[in-house]
């Protein structure tokens, strides 16, 4: 069993984000104070999910971290590497870490985001495709997630929607292959506990 660090500033837990849209969110959440002071969570933008899988295991490796956990977009079918990136979890771990360890949105990202002001269900991961929506509900138009973009929709989030977010998305599907899905709520919750067991036990589950 690898030594974890001692933990001085509260449990220290790096999400690896797939691109920019997901280190925007969870940086931008990190500024609303929705999340416990026990836990240090840092963001880390992979630039692309193909890129995730050699910066998890580095990252593991080094135990630098409490717990290094993943967010990412499921795409659409056939999931190739969403389902590649959990192989590639599974097989370094030698069990099925994969369950423990990825936070997901099917189709997109913009799924969470945008149940931050509506009840809304993303069918496509296209920007095209749900940019009307995008600016009906952020005012941002023609959503091609340009750093500008990105930004005057965070400026839209704040504590009070992240408990909207979570309402909107209660009943949602938690399997990564059903549309939409995500499982963001059960790690939010996580993440707003003082308990902080469940990181150990975590790590318990994926070293067995």
């Amino acid at each position: 069993m690898r030594k974890l660090p001692s933990i001085k500033t509260g449990c220290k837990i790096l999400i690896i984000c797939e691109g920019f849209e997901e280190y925007d969110y969870i940086t931008k959440l990190k500024e609303c104070g929705v999340w416990s002071s026990a836990y240090n969570i840092k963001p880390r933008n992979a630039k692309s999910i193909d890129n995730i899988i050699a910066i998890y295991q580095n990252e593991y490796q080094n135990s630098n971290y409490d717990l290094v956990i993943i967010l990412c977009d499921t795409e659409i079918l056939p999931y190739e590497q969403f389902c590649k990136l959990r192989e590639a979890i599974n097989s370094f771990h030698g069990n099925n870490a994969a369950d423990k360890l990825i936070i997901f949105a099917n189709p997109c990202t913009m799924q969470i985001i945008l149940s931050h002001f509506d009840k809304v269900k993303l069918m496509s991961n296209s920007k095209t495709q749900n940019s009307p929506l995008i600016k009906k509900l952020t005012g941002v138009a023609d959503y091609i997630a340009e750093e500008n973009q990105r930004k005057a929709i965070m400026k839209h989030i704040n504590a009070a929607n992240y408990l909207h977010m979570k309402s909107n998305l209660k009943g949602i599907a938690v399997e990564y292959d059903k549309v939409p899905s995500t499982n963001v709520v059960f790690w939010f919750n996580l993440f707003e506990s003082e308990n902080t067991k469940w990181v150990k036990e975590t790590n318990k589950e994926i070293e067995k």
